[in-house]
């Protein structure tokens, strides 16, 4: 298995509006019921390839 590289160094992190507005937008996003199944999958895909994630 290959180590993980941090993409942004320890400590940094975004203004607060910018949280925010994220946390907004995700919110409205995981509330929405008509994406297409394959969008869907897509954005899953990136997301697992984004986070380094298995799934």
């Amino acid at each position: 298995m290959t180590e993980r590289v941090r993409r942004i160094p320890s400590g940094v992190s975004a203004p607060r509006p910018l949280n925010a507005a994220l946390g907004a937008w995700q919110a409205a996003v995981v509330c929405l019921s008509t994406v297409d199944p394959v969008t869907t999958e897509l954005v899953r895909l990136r997301c697992a390839n984004y986070h380094d994630c298995g799934t």
